[in-house]
């Protein structure tokens, strides 16, 4: 038995010395290069050395980089090669400390850089297996943000591919980060370029709709994202193209903006989370004065927050452009009565301060159909509720509003009812 522990890595170093001396690829020769890297695949499964002796080979791995990160290269290697080469590395960094420094040392560049894009593969979750052992392994120093950014570059694609296949690894690195990072998750996203930060925002709230499938969400991290948003909310408001005059901004850190506050309209009204905004009275304030100053905006001039409430705006068979859904505005008002919504709930605090902050009138404009915001009516009923809620004074105030007839509604002005009840009959 220590006899064969003595020879079996030189099996794995012959077994490399004949790919390396094989012809060049191409069509016919194809097997032969699958074969060795498939016997050097399952050696690895028998003892360290042979993962040590592939990791350290520096030719060899010339030859694997130039097969898997290559565009080049020429004639292009086959996908079953390409499979073969990444399963060999993966097993090659199994449990193993050193072949893990070896391998991300000389590939985890283009692991991250061109490995993770489109089109997406078998090849992906492989990817995304190795970057997870290699992060779990810890023996990589300093690869916490280039795993968080394969993650984020990994999730995009998807994204944009609306890819309905499943990569777990994908899932388990961002539970690395986003359950049992913390402090350390929030510096790496800080270092992210504004897009990549976009996208990780994107899978939060994916993963808020999942209900948190792989545990909760760090406390620190959404602590975070509500700073974040109470700093950079403000930026929503410079993106109002609505004057030939007004030089061109960048769109980027309101679109952060927004993502921030699509994390937070999940959160607040999840019943894992909503206890961890009790006290966030800054933040029910903000998204308050925000959707105040968006109503008042929107009545200013013809511009991205105007409503959309005449009849031919908001109906299913309309033949108006949908482009105003690709603009930062839509859903913006749905999202901020949202997240009011759940910010009242049980909360006398900011129930106080929706008393202050003349926030109830606001409200009643937010009870009209809105193409821009689907389902701001009934967040918006839901809002007034939950003020309305174990507060006499804001029942008082409620109640002791004057009737002044109907509100205006161009709808109604349209289909001319003047308080009439308008009978659909059913078709036969």
């Amino acid at each position: 038995m220590e006899c064969s522990k003595n020879t079996e890595p030189l099996e794995s170093l012959k077994r490399i010395e004949t790919f390396l001396q094989s012809p060049p690829l191409d069509d016919t020769n194809a097997p032969h290069y699958v074969e060795q890297l498939k016997a050097l695949r399952n050696l690895c499964a028998r003892d360290p050395a042979h993962q040590n002796a592939i990791s350290e080979h520096e030719k060899f791995n010339e030859q694997l980089h130039q097969l898997l990160f290559v565009n080049s290269i020429t004639p292009k290697p086959p996908q079953t090669l390409q499979l073969m080469a990444l399963q060999l590395l993966a097993n090659a960094i199994v449990q193993n400390p050193n072949s893990q420094r070896n391998i991300w040392q000389r590939h985890g560049a283009a692991i991250v850089e061109c490995g993770l894009v489109s089109p997406l593969g078998p090849h992906t979750n492989i990817l995304l297996m190795i970057v997870y052992n290699v992060l779990k392994g810890a023996a990589v120093s300093n690869m916490e943000q280039q795993a968080l950014c394969a993650a984020v570059r990994a999730w995009q694609t998807i994204v944009d591919e609306r890819s309905e296949d499943s990569y777990e690894f994908l899932h388990f690195l961002f539970e690395h980060f986003i359950v049992h990072g913390g402090h350390n998750t929030v510096r790496y996203y800080a270092h992210l370029t504004p897009g990549e930060r976009i996208f990780f925002l994107e899978y939060l709230v994916h993963y808020l709709r999942q209900d948190s499938p792989n545990g909760h969400i760090h406390q620190f991290l959404l602590k975070y994202i509500t700073k974040e948003f109470n700093i950079k909310s403000d930026r929503i408001l410079i993106c109002k193209p609505d004057s030939a005059q007004m030089p061109a901004t960048d769109p980027m850190p309101a679109r952060e903006a927004y993502a921030l506050l699509r994390v937070i309209a999940s959160a607040t009204g999840s019943e894992f989370y909503a206890d961890k905004y009790v006290s966030e009275q800054s933040l029910f304030l903000n998204v308050s004065s925000l959707l105040r100053c968006l109503a008042q905006v929107g009545k200013e001039s013809q511009n991205i927050f105007t409503p959309m409430n005449k009849l031919e705006e908001v109906a299913l068979t309309s033949k108006i452009s949908r482009d105003f859904e690709t603009e930062l505005s839509f859903e913006l008002k749905t999202l901020l009565v949202r997240c009011i919504a759940n910010l009242l709930y049980k909360n006398p605090a900011n129930q106080d301060y929706c008393i202050d902050t003349q926030l109830l009138p606001t409200l009643l404009e937010c009870t009209n159909m809105d193409a821009r915001n689907p389902l701001l009516k009934e967040w918006s009923i839901l809002a007034i509720r939950n003020a309305c809620y174990g507060s006499p004074e804001i029942q008082a105030m409620i109640s002791n509003m004057t009737n002044k007839g109907a509100a205006q509604n161009d709808i109604i002005d349209e289909l001319n009812l003047d308080m009439g009840a308008l009978r659909i009959k059913p078709s036969r």
